[in-house]
């Protein structure tokens, strides 16, 4: 189940504004300082603790700088350097939470492992890049002498590389609420990558001090700005460099506005010029703030997206906010915390893998097809791989990503067993695939499911509640014929983005002539703005992939206008329910053709389904007395038919049921009825077993369609 979406950032962007999310080359920008704005507005002492800081720190700079920013090594510490230049001052542990969805977010060993190679060159100015520093500022380019190493020792002590790997849908969300497994942030530097950030931004950080909790205190970054490899690239892989330089206490150069380009401003540090900041590379004529003053452009604090460099001032500031306990950052490059998170480990402990595979989620197959299974196994490079397959051909299998084939309908669970020299780990999917006849359940020349057979339903459409929300079900509680439906009860969910499914048997659509698809629904939102949405999607080939067929959501899926704040339950027979009609005419060679409902919620209210039927209507139009689409469904009827006409102009209609002796059986209409669509109940379950005739007499004319009543 998801959690409400609250989206960290929704404050402080309407009282600003649409920001400017996108810079050169379209890149998006960091939402740091919309964070920070919010948790100032939420907790006052934490902003005026921020801002009598930033006060001693703007002095202290003031006569550093005047002073030519001396730089004080930490003498205490012999740490060896991942490269052969002066050791660092500083070496931080990291971890990287990889919050996916088994989707391209769920970046490669590989791309993390690249992303830490280019936060060591920028922060050590060993970037090839630094050749292109305007010579305005290749004086003051600084070697910050900050080093980052993935932990090997994780917080119970366990082997790690370095890289948490978490399935959550919160990898959709991005805000605070996405940093799932937190490590202390005394001993790590928290990274988590996600798909997508709520506010739109590439990623933010908070300054030290500045977090409203221990536990959100880290990075928060699209998978695609992590690294240069894989789904990363050369232009977006410094915007972690970005992200790392506001953790240690950078502000962007331009100060506390998220708006590059508004006004001019200063990040309290002396080397770098006053500046709007810049969404674009402008290395000749961006002297705007003070005329003649060159403005630091290719710092990496800025939106350019042509970064270099951080400056010798920045570098100072970094080194102080590891040296001061706010935020605990001055914890994170102790002795006793190298050894704790065993990043001086070279080389460093092999783990363990933790197993894991996909597919993640139910897959549907037609018997006699194949699937193949990937082995997604982290934390440890496996060795060897023990599969094992329910009603699998081969049942076993060692290789890394084996194509199995399943040839019995049924549903069958999947495990992995991934190790190496250091151990081993096993995952069991239950009911993970599910195997389907490749011959159609339903090979008649229509398909009914009134919903009125309790094991006849039951037996035949499967239910899905993978999010946890309020499932499918069968109800008696209202109906639009009959006295059954399919409700989900949706009015008491608080949780926006559960989707729960309702798949039918398979129909082989080449007995019925023509298919018609047709089923009543009926919903009335809660209040204005919900976004309730059901969608009607096929498949031809057992449930592998499906085509959207129709959909509706909000004001458009209603079929009563207005709000009801109470749990909403369509009357029986009533206008409350809408007939809709879905487009199925190009699958009409299909013979093992199934619906899915889905239902995804958006807060709102009580929806229900009832009458599906796929049948040959044999419609009869009259152009001559505007009428369209008269149809008797289903047909044979039980219980209950369905009589339906579309009137192009208002007309004097009777509608009247003989049997074939001429016995009037009933009247459903007579009088005039105004043009659009009407339909008309007819309750048969008292008809004797037989053939029925539905006159129709309209501008004069009579129409006739044959019932039968099974």
């Amino acid at each position: 189940m998801k959690r409400i979406i609250t989206t960290l950032f929704v404050l402080s962007v309407l009282a600003t504004g649409a920001y400017a999310q996108h810079g050169q080359g379209d890149h998006l920008h960091c939402g740091t300082d919309q964070a920070m704005q919010k948790v100032f507005a939420e907790h006052p002492g934490i902003k005026a603790e921020f801002e009598a800081r930033e006060a001693v720190l703007a002095e202290q700079d003031r006569i550093a700088f005047q002073q030519g920013y001396p730089k004080t090594r930490n003498t205490s510490q012999n740490l060896p350097s991942v490269f052969s230049t002066t050791p660092p001052q500083y070496i931080i542990p990291m971890v990287f939470h990889i919050v996916h969805d088994y989707g391209s977010e769920n970046i490669s060993d590989a791309q993390v492992i690249d992303a830490v190679r280019v936060l060591n060159e920028d922060f050590r100015k060993l970037n090839a890049d630094t050749a292109s520093i305007v010579s305005t500022f290749q004086g003051i380019a600084d070697d910050a002498e900050i080093e980052f190493r993935l932990a090997n020792i994780d917080p119970n002590g366990n082997c790690t590389n370095g890289i948490d790997r978490i399935a959550s849908p919160e990898t959709y969300i991005g805000d605070d609420g996405s940093k799932l497994n937190y490590w202390p942030r005394a001993k790590y530097l928290n990274v988590w990558v996600v798909k997508t950030i709520s506010s739109g931004a590439a990623g933010y950080a908070y300054l030290p001090g500045t977090a409203p909790s221990a536990s959100t205190d880290g990075i928060l970054i699209l998978s695609n700005y992590v690294g240069t490899i894989g789904t990363g690239n050369t232009t977006t892989g410094r915007a972690l460099t970005h992200e790392v330089g506001h953790f240690l206490n950078l502000l962007h150069i331009w100060g506390t506005s998220n708006t590059p380009g508004v006004t001019c401003g200063s990040d309290n540090v002396g080397d770098t010029p006053q500046t709007k900041g810049w969404t674009s590379c402008n290395l000749t004529t961006n002297d705007v703030c003070n005329s003649g003053v060159e403005e630091n452009v290719q710092n990496y604090m800025d939106y350019s997206y042509c970064y270099r460099m951080y400056t010798v001032g920045q570098g100072s500031r970094m080194r102080t906010a590891l040296q001061n306990g706010f935020g605990q950052r001055n914890q994170l490059s102790t002795s006793s915390n190298h050894t704790a998170t065993g990043i001086l480990n070279n080389p460093p402990n092999v783990c363990a893998p933790q197993a894991d595979f996909s597919p993640a989620e139910t897959i549907y197959l037609c018997a006699g097809s194949s699937y193949t299974f990937n082995d997604l196994s982290w934390n440890g490079t496996p060795t060897a791989w023990n599969w094992t397959f329910g009603g699998g051909t081969p049942a076993t299998s060692t290789s890394q990503n084996p194509t199995v084939q399943f040839n019995t309908p049924g549903t069958y669970n999947v495990s992995l067993t991934s190790s190496n020299a250091s151990g081993s780990n096993t995952v069991t999917r239950n009911g993970i695939v599910v195997v389907l006849s490749a011959t159609a359940q339903y090979n008649l020349w229509q398909y009914v499911e009134s919903v009125e057979n309790s094991s006849t339903f039951s037996a035949d459409w499967t239910i899905n509640n993978a999010s946890g929300g309020q499932a499918f079900q069968r109800v008696t509680t209202t109906a639009y014929t009959g006295s059954a439906s399919v409700r989900i009860q949706n009015y008491s969910t608080t949780t926006d983005d559960l989707v729960d499914e309702m798949i039918s048997p398979s129909i082989d659509l080449t007995q019925i002539p023509s298919p018609v698809f047709t089923f009543r629904v009926a919903y009335r939102q809660k209040a204005t703005g919900n976004t309730d949405k059901l969608r009607v999607l096929v498949s031809d080939n057992c449930g592998q992939t499906w085509v959207q067929r129709w959909a509706k959501s909000g004001t458009t899926l209603a079929t009563v206008s207005g709000t009801q704040s109470t749990a909403f339950t369509p009357g029986v027979f009533t206008t409350e329910w809408r007939l809709e009609t879905v487009n199925i005419s190009t699958f009409t060679a299909d013979t093992n053709f199934r619906i899915k409902f889905e239902f995804t919620s958006g807060g709102g209210n009580n929806l229900y389904i009832d009458d599906i039927n796929i049948v040959s209507p044999n419609s009869i139009s009259d152009p001559s007395t505007m009428l369209e689409n008269f149809i008797v469904f289903p047909n044979p009827a039980k219980d209950n038919a369905m009589i339906s006409m579309t009137l192009n102009s208002g007309q004097d209609v009777q509608l009247k049921v003989y049997d074939m002796i001429g016995r009037e059986m009933s009247t459903l209409s007579k009088g005039n009825l105004p043009a659009g669509t009407h339909d008309f109940n007819l309750a048969t379950s008292g008809f004797a077993k037989g053939v029925y005739l539905v006159h129709l007499n309209v501008g004069g004319k009579t129409l006739t369609q044959k019932l039968i009543v099974e």
